[in-house]
């Protein structure tokens, strides 16, 4: 077993940075009025006493309990929407459920999906854009070769009668990827390191997900500020063309960062299963050797 840091990769990648990220954005826009002149921020950054670092350890212990916060939500938006969208996964790449629809479930369940596509509009919008219509989920929903999802069904079935489960000759309605992890995990020493970092490189990535998101509908508050105190539209497009763009930008960097949270849930659960492919002691020598069709 790995020894873990009290301030572990996780802790570091999954809570402080996006933590502090949060507070010096939220300090930003308490500070800085004009955002249109760069002067006016950088002199900012280097003058204000709210960026120093005096108080280091007051500075941490916010950012971590913050990070902490924001790593939750994007647990139950991004990480729920992307379940939602594409499923697991462990299913998707076992081409398991591979007719898996958004629009399934109660009326409640319905509900709660339209609220969620709302609330991460730039990454729900730019998912379909480039997503559905141009096929970039090909890039991270990809499933894994046939001989690879035919060998971990085999020893994934060998694995979990080793363990004493209930019986199945499918893996299809069940959460077995949860069993898999643990087992590789706990008997996979040189391996353990490389699966905390998938988990940790996950968690940052889902994190700056949402908090691209948060400026979005920051950004959109601005301008629907500008629109209140303009009265044609070309003053208010001279007054809101930067936020505008910016808004476009934040719009596409939080669509980037879910392609890259997407990348690496993707990977953690292939490395998981890999480690079920390679177990030499996941073997049943009284069962004749499946040939499969070339």
């Amino acid at each position: 077993m790995i020894k873990q840091n009290p301030f572990s990769i996780y802790d570091f990648l999954g809570y402080f940075i996006p933590g502090a990220l949060v507070i010096y954005i939220i300090v930003l826009l308490v500070t800085i009025t004009d955002f249109t002149n760069l002067n006016t921020i950088l002199s900012t950054l280097s003058n204000d006493k709210s960026f120093q670092l005096d108080s280091f350890l007051f500075f941490v212990i916010i950012s971590y309990a913050v990070g902490h916060l924001i790593n939750f939500l994007s647990s139950i938006t991004i990480e729920r929407y992307s379940n939602w969208k594409y499923n697991y996964p462990s299913k998707y790449l076992m081409n398991l459920k591979p007719n898996h629809k958004f629009w399934i479930g109660k009326k409640k369940i319905i509900f709660w999906k339209i609220l969620l596509l709302l609330l991460i509009f730039p990454v729900s919008v730019f998912d379909y854009l480039f997503g559905e219509v141009l096929s970039f989920k090909t890039f991270y929903t990809k499933k894994a070769d046939n001989y690879i999802i035919e060998t971990v069904k085999t020893k994934g079935i060998i694995l979990l009668n080793q363990l004493g489960t209930p019986i199945t000759k499918t893996l299809r309605e069940y959460d077995f990827h949860r069993i898999f992890s643990h087992y590789v995990y706990e008997n996979s020493k040189n391996h353990q390191s490389r699966l905390t970092n998938y988990v940790a490189l996950y968690g940052f990535l889902r994190s700056l997900c949402l908090i691209s998101v948060f400026m979005f509908w920051l950004l959109i508050y601005r301008i629907y500020i500008k629109a209140e105190l303009t009265i044609t539209f070309k003053e208010f497009f001279d007054k809101s063309k930067y936020i505008i763009f910016a808004m476009v930008l934040i719009s596409l960097a939080s669509y980037i960062f879910f392609m890259a949270f997407m990348k690496f849930y993707r990977r953690y659960t292939l490395e998981s299963l890999m480690l079920i492919v390679i177990d030499k002691k996941l073997v049943d020598n009284t069962q004749k050797r499946k040939r499969m069709e070339e």
